[in-house]
């Protein structure tokens, strides 16, 4: 008798469909066949959209989320095991049943908190806090979502064999990139009267950035560039170099970069020219050295957008500083809305009267860092009249009657701030006040004090008794953080002008 041919059955063990659950990473998991009769419930969001389905709530936690108990290889228990039993017994017992019951979880709570806190990525620590197997897993999961990296640039080509190794070719989404200098380094150059980098920096890997960063909007150098490749990065916004740069890749960065906005030259080069500077037609911001200012001063103002002018490294050159002040004046007197100014490189206050101060017609703040007003006479040092505020900062000699004839100047002021200046007494309070109370004006004006100070203590103890009816006329403050170091010279233009 003929046997029956044997029918394939479709599916005979009745399995369900299985689906599908992408990670941060992208790659596709397939779920393990669900055992018995227990059934997959609802789904779960983690964090970017992830998904993963949750098993059944169960009564009795530990007997039905139980694992299945595997075997491992040899391999994983010399390695992968005793570095989870290792991190695992750092938990106490609580987080440890968070992880046991939630493992298939793990990866995807993991890319979420990730992509929150590691934004940057820091080859000055990435050694010192990770193995090179944990620098490559984190670097290849987060290749999208870096959007800051700082490199040590004398050992840049280091740096891109870590991420070379980690089979990363770009990383689109970073924004903003600092080539920071190693502080050994950094600190001997100083100290020799050097750039930053000198000659001990190779060149040739900082070809290998644009294709990396393509979309890289602010740059920070801190070594010297001999080399053509800024001029590569298309969507450059701001670029700070505070090393050397040779004048073929400067003239290239003017002339191709056309979404510059913000350029500071901070290195000392009187020699470099600036002839293509008006090819930035966005350039708003612009920084210089009083030397590099003072021989391309005619380029420079005719960039009427600008909105902000500084000139660094002053305090040596204190005659050219004044030059290059009171050519700044003649040309945009009109248009100068705030002045902020280190005066530690003057001798005296005369200069006010030298830069004719008194010309800026709108000058809405003005900030003297470090001024000695030396006894005189404001009136004669012809003051400008500011409509906003002044700011003095650390004014070791400033007396009650200069201060007092600066606002008496400058009517309808709104602030003052004071800012270590010990020479300062009670009285000037008083006299402040008598004059607020004479215009007749429908705002007080407020004086800003740093935190300790015996003005503020002077203020406070008569506080109950006077100046809190004084309110409408005068009242005070204090300042939570110190101001940051003015860098010499800041010239900020009205941007309608």
């Amino acid at each position: 008798m003929l046997s029956r041919s044997p029918r394939l059955l479709k599916n005979p063990e009745r399995k369900q469909r299985l689906p599908k659950f992408q990670v941060g990473n992208g790659s596709v998991i397939e779920m393990e066949a669900p055992r018995n009769n227990r059934r997959i419930h609802q789904v779960a969001q983690i964090g970017d959209g992830l998904t993963t389905p949750l098993e059944s709530p169960s009564n009795n936690y530990s007997s039905d989320r139980s694992l299945p108990q595997t075997k491992l290889e040899e391999g994983e228990q010399d390695v992968d095991y005793w570095e989870l039993k290792k991190v695992f017994q750092k938990l106490d017992l609580s987080d440890q049943i968070v992880l046991y019951r939630s493992f298939r979880l793990l990866p995807a709570a993991c890319y979420t908190l990730w992509r929150s806190t590691r934004k940057r990525l820091d080859f000055r620590t990435l050694h010192k806090d990770l193995g090179e197997e944990s620098q490559r897993h984190l670097i290849v999961h987060m290749k999208d979502h870096f959007k800051y990296v700082y490199f040590v640039a004398d050992r840049l080509q280091e740096n891109l064999n870590v991420l070379e190794k980690a089979g990363v070719k770009s990383i689109v989404s970073v924004q903003r990139c600092e080539l920071l200098m190693e502080e050994k380094v950094k600190s001997s150059s100083q100290q020799s009267g050097e750039d930053f980098g000198g000659n001990r920096m190779a060149q040739w890997p900082l070809h290998a950035l644009p294709k990396l960063m393509r979309n890289l909007r602010r740059l920070t150098a801190d070594c010297e560039i001999q080399v053509h490749f800024i001029e590569h990065f298309k969507e450059l916004e701001l670029l700070v170099l505070n090393g050397f740069i040779s004048q073929t890749a400067l003239t290239g960065i003017l002339e191709r970069c056309h979404k510059l906005t913000r350029l500071f030259l901070r290195f000392d080069c009187d020699t470099l020219s600036l002839k293509l500077i008006d090819k930035c037609s966005n350039l708003r911001d612009l920084s210089l050295t009083t030397g590099l200012f003072f021989h391309q001063k005619d380029l420079v103002m005719k960039l009427t957008d600008l909105r902000l002018l500084e000139l660094t490294q002053c305090e040596t050159r204190s005659q050219l500083t004044l030059e290059c002040m009171q050519f700044i004046l003649n040309r945009r007197k009109d248009s100068v809305q705030l002045i902020q100014i280190d005066c530690k490189g003057f001798q005296d206050p005369n200069w006010m009267k030298e830069v004719g101060l008194d010309r800026c017609s709108r000058l809405r703040g003005l900030v003297l860092a470090n001024c000695y007003f030396c006894d005189r006479e404001i009136s004669r040092l012809l003051f400008p009249r500011v409509q906003k505020y002044i700011a003095l900062i650390n004014c070791p000699d400033i007396k009650d009657y200069q201060l007092i004839d600066m606002v008496r100047m400058c009517p309808g002021l709104n602030d003052i701030y004071l800012l270590d200046c010990p020479q300062l007494s009670w009285k000037v309070l008083q006299g402040i006040y008598r004059i607020r109370r004479s215009e007749n004006l429908s705002y007080p004006i407020t004086i800003i004090l740093s935190q300790h100070s015996e003005l503020r203590d002077a203020y406070q103890s008569m506080y109950s008794n006077f100046w809190c009816f004084k309110l409408p006329f005068l009242r005070m403050e204090r300042v939570i953080h110190q101001c940051r170091p003015i860098r010499d010279i800041q010239f900020f233009f009205n941007s309608s002008e």
